[in-house]
């Protein structure tokens, strides 16, 4: 399974749900005890869950930011292709590397987008993108003009290797592992909290329980999709690259590479 996703998700099951069944079950069988005696535990805890809730929520907030700066660049690097197409028609012997841009375009869509699910980028764009900076550097100018049109042309290519290092350093995670430690951690001394103030009644505690759970889990399921901002449930829209590609081979009224 190469989903980065899926497996997140995977490790989501298998390291929260399952604790919280056997919390159930154990929960289920074990009759509850008086709790008037734990009221400074529960304090304590109380406590606790506001921290954990104030942590999730931060984690939530900084992704959020994160996803949306990571799509804002990807957006970025498509227009900076179809803006690059645009300048280098105005080369007289500018063919060669508008061939090298699509080809470059190319190989983001057909190499980099399925890479990106896996968390990595492609050997194959990453050599397509060298060749454009190469032939770039290559170009014939035979006018003042032609060397101001250059020089534009080599700032979209600044702006897309910014781009493309922001999708490397994003693809894959976003968090520092420490903190999807605590996450897990908490939710644990959560499920521990939870034993130790059970009631009297197994349908107000499962009233209480499940909701609880459910939505912490859901939170967690969120923080790990936004962490992998090119694949899941919330990802970023990719098809702006196949459009770039199709834009900028037709400005430059040249077959598809």
């Amino acid at each position: 399974m190469g989903n980065l996703f899926l497996l997140s998700e995977a490790g989501v099951i298998a390291i929260l749900g399952l604790p919280t069944l056997l919390y159930l079950v154990a929960a289920h069988r074990r009759q509850p005890g008086p709790i008037e005696q734990l009221s400074e535990t529960i304090a304590n805890y109380n406590l606790f869950n506001s921290l954990y809730s104030i942590f999730l929520g931060l984690a939530l907030v900084t992704l959020m930011v994160n996803f949306n700066t990571v799509q804002d660049d990807t957006r970025k690097e498509a227009e900076d292709i179809i803006s690059a197409t645009r300048l280098i028609n105005g080369l007289s012997q500018g063919k060669p590397l508008t061939e090298k841009l699509l080809a470059y375009a190319k190989a983001v869509v057909e190499f980099d987008l399925p890479a990106m699910g896996r968390g990595e980028m492609s050997a194959q764009a990453s050599t397509a993108f060298d060749a454009l900076w190469n032939q770039a550097y290559a170009i014939s100018l035979t006018s003042k003009n032609e060397e101001s049109i250059h020089s534009l042309v080599l700032g979209e290519l600044s702006d897309i290797t910014k781009c493309r290092l922001t999708r490397r350093m994003k693809a894959k995670e976003n968090l520092h592992p420490m903190i999807f430690f605590l996450i897990v951690f908490g939710y644990y001394v959560m499920l521990v909290k939870t034993s130790l103030t059970r009631v009297g009644s197994r349908k107000t505690q499962l009233a209480f329980e499940l909701p609880m759970f459910a939505m912490v889990i859901l939170v967690i399921t969120t923080i790990i999709d936004l962490n992998t901002p090119f694949v899941g449930i919330v990802n970023i829209d990719t098809t702006a690259f196949r459009w770039a590609l199709e834009r900028a081979t037709a400005i430059a009224a040249l077959p598809r590479p």
